[in-house]
């Protein structure tokens, strides 16, 4: 297919959405993860802003595939539909509570309290910590700014700018985390105290930062690989490619120096997956393929990437995680896989309905009681306090229940389908975006990274965000063939 210029200028309210849309996305990792009330509130106003500014009247007047205007587009936009069911749904949990948060002072239980039974519940706990609407507003933020980019992003050229700013916001995290651990510090922004000292950059928790910055490096590199095709397509110099190659690079390195064990494993399946896929494009494309010095740059960012663990598995912290875990994997995953039984016994409670979203922590005693080895772990003296149950595919459910996870399975199930019809494996970003979300999917079943807002917000527009990018890149006019192909561009 003839390279085409994008069909006619981006319009200003567009742009201003796509500069909206990604300073909210930008703030997210600086936020501490946006794991704070505070920063959640932020994100969802802003987020809001972002969908009425997608909506806003514009003239429109235009031949291309493109024609419909954006409420139009967001209102056949299925995902729409789902995610105020859903949405409708955890509010009903909050307005519906079956028990009652009560303290003394130094400890914390939940009473039951008179409540609908027939309808879905949760607890009525404190904002400040967690509940359904705590989670609604994560919720909610998902749902305007996917809203937002798919109804009001309608050229390729917005979604390329918000990449483009994504990854280079990323790489500004990374370096905060590479200062972080040559100036030794043990405060988060030599600020903000980190419980454990298991943050990296501004995340929190390492495991988190290890998932951010995965997926980032999967978007790295795929619009590194566009910019290279397309510098082939227009006969110019891989300059851009090669700057973002070198960004999957640095993003890379500081997964590894996340010393999360399961982040560094699935990174060097990203990279696997990606020079066997560089690999076909190569044997089955004709015209489509790179030249010798684009391939080669390529190959030599996924072999740096891949070379990476090699180089630093000297680094003490790094081989210590590895040597642990290669010395007794059953120990270092005990507690863990103890958690989830119990996690289990606590979903089939309440299998269609849940017990709230955001109330994993409340319930969750009541039966880890009857699994004391639970809360103390590897012979500590300390009692632990599961927030989470270290697996996304369990506490989602247990959370919302069977019905709840109804509208979560259609938007994706949806959204896989659109992929497969719009062949997304053909297009790099979209390609690329797809596997750095099926790491976080692997993720997931081994820790709560999607509890992180900045990884679940993130993850979903670029999810979407590769369907349309996949479709926009697919859909050409006739007329506009004919009219490139006459003035002389070609593969």
């Amino acid at each position: 297919m003839p390279f085409l210029p994008e069909r006619r200028p981006v319009h200003p309210l567009e742009t201003a959405l796509v500069w909206v849309v990604a300073m909210n996305l930008c703030l997210l990792p600086w936020a501490l993860g946006d794991m704070h009330a505070w920063s959640q509130i932020l994100g969802l106003g802003v987020s809001a802003g972002a969908l009425i500014l997608s909506q806003w009247p514009r003239a429109w007047n235009d031949e291309s595939s493109e024609s419909l205007p954006p409420f139009a587009r967001l209102i056949r936009f299925p995902v729409f539909w789902a995610g105020l069911v859903l949405l409708g749904y955890v509010a009903v949990q909050g307005l519906n509570p079956a028990w009652h948060y009560a303290t003394d002072g130094r400890s914390w239980w939940i009473e039951p309290r008179a409540h609908l039974a027939w309808l879905p519940s949760g607890i009525d706990a404190p904002f400040s910590i967690s509940n359904p609407w705590r989670a609604l507003v994560v919720y909610g933020t998902v749902w305007c700014l996917v809203c937002a980019t798919w109804s009001g992003f309608l050229r390729r050229h917005s979604w390329r700018i918000l990449s483009g700013i994504l990854v280079g916001n990323a790489a500004l995290v990374a370096l905060l985390g590479f200062l972080e651990k040559l100036a030794g510090a043990e405060r988060i922004f030599w600020t903000f105290a980190a419980h454990g000292g298991y943050f990296v950059a501004s995340f929190i928790y390492r495991n988190h930062a290890g998932a951010y910055f995965n997926l980032l490096t999967a978007l790295a590199a795929g619009v590194a690989w566009w910019h290279l095709r397309r510098a082939q397509r227009r006969l110019e110099g891989p300059g851009a490619g090669v700057v973002f190659g070198f960004l999957a690079f640095w993003l890379g390195a500081i997964v590894i120096y996340s010393f999360s064990r399961t982040s560094i494993f699935l990174l060097l399946s990203f990279t696997l997956l990606v020079g066997v896929g560089f690999a076909v494009h190569l044997a089955t494309g004709r015209r489509q393929g790179l030249r010798r010095a684009e391939a080669t740059l390529l190959i030599l960012a996924l072999v740096g990437i891949a070379s990476i663990p090699v180089v630093t598995l000297e680094t003490e912290g790094i081989w210590e995680r590895f040597a642990a875990f290669a010395a007794d994997p059953g120990a270092s995953l005990a507690d863990r896989a103890m958690a989830r039984k119990a996690a289990g016994e606590m979903r089939r409670e309440r299998p269609l309905l849940g017990w709230g979203a955001g109330c994993f922590r409340y319930g969750f005693p009541n039966y880890t009681r009857w699994h004391p080895e639970i809360d103390h772990t590897a012979g500590s003296r300390v009692r632990a306090y599961w927030e989470h149950a270290h697996d996304d595919w369990l506490e989602f459910p247990v959370e919302l229940g069977e019905l709840g996870m109804l509208p979560i399975g259609f938007v994706f199930g949806w959204g896989t389908i659109q992929l497969v019809r719009r062949r997304f494996w053909n297009h790099p970003v979209s390609f690329c975006s797809v596997l750095g979300c099926l790491l976080l999917l692997t993720h997931a079943g081994f820790d709560f990274v999607f509890q992180n807002p900045a990884i679940l917000i993130t993850s979903c527009v670029l999810f979407f965000g590769a369907i349309r990018w996949a479709e926009l890149e697919g859909t050409v006019p006739t007329k506009r063939i004919k009219s490139a192909n006459r003035s002389g561009f070609q593969n």
